[in-house]
């Protein structure tokens, strides 16, 4: 029996793909890894942050052009079915040392539905 892979249906290569695109400040490629109705969260409070592709895509296109430096590096990553959690050196930030990020991602039907910051 064999058995066909896809990549594209890896919680793991999806949330790269959009790292990658995080890190090229590339907001249509960044975008394109989650579900138009995204959902994203605070962690400790609980929080819904805000939902929609809407105003994601508004918010990380004014921090990619006030952050043309901005990077973030994987220090650890765990993954445990269609979860994927990411530690994470975020760099240059205007007038912010760098500093230590930890994003759950949850993929569904290969794309991220849902994104918890601690």
């Amino acid at each position: 029996m064999t058995i066909s892979y896809n990549p594209n249906e890896n919680p793991v290569y999806i949330v790269q793909k959009q790292l990658d695109a995080y890190n090229a400040q590339d907001i249509d490629a960044f975008m394109a890894t989650y579900t138009e109705d995204v959902e994203i969260y605070n962690f400790k409070t609980g929080e819904l942050l805000y939902s929609g592709q809407e105003k994601m895509r508004a918010s990380y296109a004014k921090m990619f052009q006030d952050n043309p430096n901005n990077h973030a590096e994987i220090t650890n990553r765990t993954v445990q079915g269609n979860y994927v959690i990411d530690q994470e050196l975020v760099t240059g930030r205007a007038g912010r040392e760098p500093y230590t990020a930890v994003a759950i991602y949850e993929v569904q039907d290969g794309l991220i539905k849902r994104v918890s910051f601690i």
